[in-house]
């Protein structure tokens, strides 16, 4: 059984856990480690009874246990009380002997053990390992959002997690200044909740609690793009090309994608808009639906075809100037305020 994003698995967890359902073996994979590890240790602390702690609990780090360690943990019964619980952390670490050994534990699971394993599994793995954990376990994923579905992560986790309601262009905000990395952004998450302000946070809560805050964001930006407003982008241009992670390739990349909502969104409104990123895998994106469809009501079909093509062949330059993004980017603005101009006209 899998769970694909880490939200999901969040939730699956907590059901788990609710139901009282914390017996056997668990893997949790995924690339986002820290979040990772905080759930596997919130399923320990389930699991085991919190009097005998002491007797019945085990934690391991692959890489530093040895198999006839971890053989000789798995096979002790609990001391007065219902159950035992090993936690192995970083299971992609484990030899051959000592993946052997979880294995066996996975063929025949004591009734009063659990077992917890954490793994990042290395890109394009086919180690049988894995797949007879995903297939033998519970197995939940915590993967990492992509870059552009970052803001709508952090407002799911925000509302889900930490019970405070995180606004959108606050969200954007956020991912700008932190990044990727999940673990940051839930330490600034954490750090917002402590506050205990009330309320939504806003756009200046977080210019005041986190550093690094951009005067333009790419997500702002692209938003100002979808709304024609191109002279208004072009002024940002410069700001944006700064950040050391923008450049013409992704922000074309991130503009076609854009639009292509934009077309779904015309076609259907909100309700087909919805459907579609569920079904093409970006439900974090879903906090912009109301977005995309005032946006949308700014082009005909038309438009955004004529759109795309100018962004395929801007895409195609931007690949064969030698770093000018800059100059590949305010030509792509101009030919779609030349387009803005011909509707106008």
């Amino acid at each position: 059984m899998g769970d694909r994003l880490s939200l999901a698995a969040d939730r699956r967890l907590r059901s788990l856990v609710e139901r009282g359902d914390v017996e056997g073996v668990f893997f949790f994979h995924g690339d986002a480690e820290r979040l990772r590890d905080e759930a596997a240790r919130v399923l320990v602390d389930a699991a085991v009874d919190p009097a005998t702690r002491d007797f019945n609990l085990d934690s391991y780090r692959a890489s530093d246990v040895s198999p006839e360690t971890l053989a000789a943990s798995l096979a002790m019964p609990p001391v007065m009380a219902p159950r035992r619980v090993v936690a192995l952390f970083g299971a992609e670490r484990l030899t051959p002997t000592g993946c052997g050994v979880v294995e066996r534990v996975l063929e025949r699971t004591p009734p009063d053990l659990t077992l917890v394993v954490t793994a990042t599994i290395p890109s394009g793995s086919r180690k049988a390992f894995y797949r007879k954990m995903k297939d033998g376990a519970i197995a939940l994923e915590w993967t990492a959002p992509r870059e552009a579905e970052i803001p709508g992560w952090l407002i799911e986790r925000a509302s889900e997690v930490h019970g405070i309601e995180l606004g959108s262009r606050a969200a954007e905000a956020l991912a700008a200044a932190v990044g990727s990395d999940l673990g940051l952004l839930e330490a600034e998450l954490e750090k917002l909740a402590s506050t205990g302000t009330g309320g939504a946070v806003t756009l200046e809560r977080i210019a005041e609690l986190v550093p690094n805050v951009r005067p333009v964001n790419r997500w702002a930006w692209l938003d100002s793009v979808a709304e024609r407003d191109y002279m208004g982008a072009l002024a940002e241009l410069p700001v944006l090309l700064s950040a050391p992670d923008s450049n013409a390739v992704g922000l074309i990349n991130a503009m076609a994608d854009h639009h292509v909502l934009l077309g779904v969104a015309a076609e259907g409104g909100a309700s087909l808009l919805e459907r579609t990123l569920g079904e093409v895998g970006k439900p974090y994106l879903k906090f912009k639906v109301r977005t995309y469809v005032a946006q949308s009501r700014r082009w005909t079909g038309e438009e955004i075809e004529r759109a795309l093509r100018l962004l395929r062949r801007a895409d195609a330059r931007s690949k064969t100037t030698g770093g000018r993004d800059a100059a590949v980017l305010e030509e792509l603005l101009l030919g779609l305020q030349v387009l803005r101009t011909d509707r106008d006209s």
